[in-house]
């Protein structure tokens, strides 16, 4: 079987993870400094901390700037649905978005359509890799007084305009889940440009302890990052440049071999640099969502996982049921094919032959 993704987990990883067991720190310690500086310094970041997720890293977030029961915050319809999730756990009102087809992301035009003078927040994906049209929403939330978090999780090392994902808005967002470009299990890391943000994103972190042991200044939580996931980031991100060549060589590969007569590829705008977390197809308005996931079934009998796009929010049971036409369409158009660091040409040839036979 030719995976979806799987990590690419090499000796060098082992070697700072047994640093880290032998350390005995296994909970915080050394390594977590270690990633957070090194994530900084890699991605000119101004104020970095690490989180047990990339969710966790959202919750946070929203902790840190005051959300409260709600509050309004408009989220794209579509993309994975963390930042959704989280503000419907915390009584958020929220305000979807559509996208763009083409690039599946959101744009200004669309925050415009929703934006109200009770926004607060607004979040924008960077899906599969791509990213939004950050310097104008930024303009718009800065315009607006709104606070802009970027949600990189599956952008890491994406760049618009030569700056990278997660460091352009307010806030941004990053995931070392197993499937994304640093993976180290689970993990995530918040970055702040505001400092007052900052300090209040280290204070929810642990506990609400500030100085003072066991003194709780607010009814924080536990979103510490252990030690020995640390570890394997750190690791991870000494070869960073290695990882992001290798994954646009995979793109390459697909671009080389893909048959794109009924499908259309993610549109990728000249002035962003593009890191792919997966490979993206959008099949022609023919093909009904039931015969997309005929066709995904069909890869699987040949040895060759696949996946359907993220559901739009009218179709999920805990959001409101107002349809939003693009991102409906994407969620029954898409499929996701195998895409991970070390899939070689002769399998990406082999998943694109394959894909072309099944679609005839």
């Amino acid at each position: 079987m030719i995976f979806w993704s799987k990590p690419n987990l090499q000796k060098s990883d082992l070697i700072h993870l047994n640093r880290a067991f032998k350390s005995s720190w296994i909970s915080g310690g050394q390594y977590v400094d270690k990633f957070e500086d090194k994530i900084k310094n890699t991605f000119k970041a101004k104020n970095i901390i690490t989180t047990s997720s990339g969710t966790g890293a959202i919750h946070l977030a929203y902790l840190s700037i005051g959300l409260k029961r709600g509050d309004e915050i408009i989220v794209p319809g579509y993309g994975y649905l963390a930042a959704a999730n989280i503000a419907k756990l915390l009584d958020l009102k929220i305000i979807f978005a559509e996208v763009d087809p083409n690039t599946y992301c959101v744009t200004e035009k669309y925050i415009k359509k929703v934006i109200t003078k009770k926004t607060r927040v607004i979040v924008i994906t960077h899906t599969y890799g791509n990213m939004c049209e950050v310097d104008k929403i930024s303009k718009l939330a800065k315009k607006r007084k709104v606070i802009l978090i970027e949600d990189a999780a599956e952008a890491l090392g994406s760049k618009f305009k030569s700056k990278f994902s997660g460091t352009i808005g307010d806030i941004g967002i990053y995931s070392f889940q197993s499937t994304k470009n640093i993976a180290t299990g689970e993990g995530g890391a918040v970055i702040a440009k505001d400092k007052k943000i900052f300090d209040k994103l280290k204070l929810f972190k642990s506990h609400g302890v500030l100085k003072k042991r066991y003194f709780h200044v607010v009814p924080g939580h536990n979103f510490r990052l252990s030690n020995l996931l640390a570890s394997i980031g750190y690791s991870q991100l000494l070869r960073i440049k290695k990882i992001i060549s290798n994954r646009k060589k995979i793109f390459h590969f697909y671009k080389k071999y893909l048959n794109k007569k009924k499908f259309k590829m993610q549109l990728i705008k000249k002035n962003i640099d593009f890191v792919p977390w997966t490979l993206s197809v959008k099949i022609d308005n023919k093909f009904t969502q039931k015969r997309r996931d005929a066709i995904i079934k069909n890869l699987a009998n040949k040895g060759i996982e696949a996946r359907n796009g993220f559901y739009s929010p009218s179709e999920l049971p805990m959001f409101s049921k107002k349809k939003l036409r693009t991102c409906l369409m994407l969620s029954r158009r898409i499929i996701c094919l195998p895409f991970y660091e070390g899939l070689s040409e002769s399998k990406v040839k082999y998943i694109c032959s394959t894909f072309d036979k099944i679609l005839k």
